[in-house]
């Protein structure tokens, strides 16, 4: 199991870096626009997420931890991971105009903000054993999510691009 974890947090990473150098070598020197630094920050907080949420189980493991502590533990750090990747987006929308504002997609709130509200839920269930014994189920279940969100934020990143100013 801890194996997939492993698998996450290197996908997770490489995404993240891999953005990161996307945007880099497609913007001008300088600060970033403010649609542009919103979309580059969620999709790192969502990242580096996965990752740190991952590497959680990887630590635990190191310090012996083994079995419901584990897999509570774990639940409690990625909980608060999916709260921090709910809370960036909204903090970061506040500071734009409502110019940039309006360019947002609509069905990314929806899916950003429903889904870690959603997984934020089965992580507090897991944590209080509403379903029996805390289990990996629920966080890996949170970890794919934000690695699937992280990576449809880089495709939308990518292709929604300015085309080039031929005038």
């Amino acid at each position: 199991m801890e194996d997939s974890f492993g698998t996450i947090m290197e996908f997770s990473v490489a995404l993240a870096g891999f953005s990161a150098v996307a945007i880099a070598l497609s913007h001008e020197p300088g600060a970033l626009a403010p649609l542009d630094r919103f979309r580059a920050l969620n999709l790192l907080s969502c990242a580096l997420g996965a990752a740190f949420g991952a590497s959680f189980v990887l630590i635990g493991n190191a310090f012996g931890a083994t079995g419901p502590a584990l897999w509570r533990g774990t639940s409690a750090g990625v909980f608060l991971i999916v709260i921090v990747c709910t809370a960036i987006p909204l903090l970061l929308a506040r500071q734009m105009s409502p110019a940039d504002r309006r360019q947002l997609s609509r069905v990314l709130w929806v899916l950003s903000i429903g889904g870690n509200l959603i997984l934020s839920g089965v992580q507090l269930s897991n944590l209080a054993g509403l379903f029996g014994p805390a289990s990996p189920g629920p966080i890996m279940a949170s970890l794919v999510w934000l690695l699937f969100f992280s990576a449809l934020l880089f495709v939308r990143m990518l292709v929604n691009r300015p085309g080039p100013n031929l005038a």
